[in-house]
């Protein structure tokens, strides 16, 4: 048996999340936005054997060799995660959905009971909560944006694993969210002990996300939204005396209905380690989160801010104004 059980602690950051030997890159969860079972499936629309509903699309496909993928098995406690080890060939794929076909819950439902068909057994499930909410979700390299979205407060995981027609070990991994008018798919797949030759990245582009327009639009229709007129100088942290209209407008949303809450996600460039980026992304989080308490009059219970340093980059560093679009603030909305 080629797996092991490890615990990620989210404090240490020579925590495995990242592959050895290759540039850092997010631990993919099965988000598989199915309508297994159900009328109206896509002919020909199948991953790793899953049916998916009409209107689906792929819109990422990786394959590659991995050494200690990380499969959670249970929840966050407060400090970890419960992870197998998982070592072998991956592959990785990321889909959209049509949002009518993409409850999480139902999905999750049905695609347990296929997997199970299939002779996998379930290792672990939760939902959002549940699981450990954004410990969890940040605890395990789970795919970043562009392609990848988890509303925080609506996701589901699913872990499975089974052994393969020729002995070896297959393990899955399925996290199910939905954002704006979409719903989406993160499959990941390792077969233990067996090689993949590196394949390019398939990239399939998506229409571009609006976010020099009404910040509230985009925030609803795609679950999240850069405020882009909030930027950072390289290791600071403070903003300007200067107004923002973005602050603005997502103070008026917030103050129009005390059931809206939003997470703000502080990011960072390469610059320095990773443990230093990401304190002090959680401080431009923070940062942004104090501006819109004490300046703008946001209930502090509708508003969390947290951080994840460099590990969700927009663009390449490797320039001046790559870095400066990568030293950024998200708002991630939550409820509402």
């Amino acid at each position: 048996m080629l797996w092991d059980t490890t615990i990620i602690d989210p404090s240490d950051p020579d925590r495995p999340m990242t592959h050895p030997g290759r540039a850092p890159r997010p631990l993919t969860l099965l988000i598989l936005p199915l309508g297994l079972l159900c009328a109206g499936l896509s002919a020909g629309a199948h991953a790793q054997g899953l049916a998916w509903p009409q209107g689906a699309e792929r819109i990422l496909h990786d394959q590659s060799s991995v050494s200690g993928y990380g499969i959670a098995t249970g929840p966050h406690d407060g400090q970890d995660v419960p992870v197998i080890n998982a070592s072998g060939s991956l592959v990785d794929e990321i889909w959209t959905l049509p949002r009518a076909a993409s409850d999480p819950a139902e999905l999750a439902e049905r695609i347990r009971a296929d997997l199970t068909a299939q002779g996998y057994d379930i290792l672990f499930a939760c939902a959002d909560i549940q699981c450990g909410g954004f410990d969890f979700r940040f605890a395990l390299p789970i795919a970043q944006g562009p392609e990848m979205h988890v509303d925080l407060g609506r996701f589901q995981y699913l872990s499975a694993m089974r052994q393969g027609p020729d002995g070896g070990i297959e393990h899955l991994a399925l996290t199910l969210s939905q954002g704006g008018q979409l719903g989406y798919a993160h499959l990941a797949r390792v077969i233990e002990g067996v090689a993949a030759a590196e394949t390019p990245v398939e990239r399939i582009p998506a229409p571009p996300v609006r976010v020099d327009g009404d910040v509230i639009t985009t925030l609803l229709d795609h679950g999240a939204v850069t405020l882009e007129d909030v930027s950072f100088s390289t290791g600071a942290s403070a903003l300007s005396d200067s107004g923002f209209d973005s602050l603005e407008a997502l103070a008026g949303f917030l103050n129009q209905d005390p059931a809206r809450r939003i997470v703000l996600v502080g990011h960072t460039d390469t610059e320095g380690s990773l443990e230093g980026n990401i304190a002090l992304s959680r401080d431009r989080a923070a940062a942004v989160r104090s501006y819109l308490i004490d300046r703008l009059g946001v209930n502090p219970a509708q508003v969390e801010a947290q951080g994840i340093g460099y590990l969700s980059p927009r663009t390449a560093n490797a320039t001046p104004d790559g870095r400066a679009l990568n030293r950024r603030v998200e708002a991630v909305l939550v409820a509402g």
